[in-house]
């Protein structure tokens, strides 16, 4: 592997890692928004939320090497919503609670 990384020039080989660490983050979130389809995750669980969030910031911190602005505000959208979400699954539910109309 070295002999192989030793042949590439260091931006061919940054471009190809933060390739990676995107396919990774999509490869999460798909993975995760399959499992929360075929009834395995629930969307309020914390583990998807976390995975979410995860998956989120490997795209992102792949976009700091290939700029696309939509992407990123999606991204950050994912990730902001995702933090949500691991807070109300981490707190009690009277927190997140909708005002009752009479």
């Amino acid at each position: 592997m070295l002999e192989i990384c030793q042949g590439l020039s260091s931006g061919l080989l940054l471009t190809w890692a933060s390739d990676f660490i995107g396919c990774l983050g999509t490869l999460i979130i798909l993975i995760v928004y399959a499992l929360l389809q075929m009834g395995k995750l629930e969307s309020s669980s914390l583990i998807y939320s976390l995975l979410n969030v995860v998956g989120a910031i490997l795209i992102l911190s792949s976009l700091l090497f290939s700029w696309n602005l939509a992407a990123v505000l999606m991204e950050i959208s994912w990730v902001i919503i995702s933090l949500y979400g691991t807070l109300k699954a981490l707190r009690p539910q009277k927190f997140f609670k909708m005002p009752q109309t009479l």
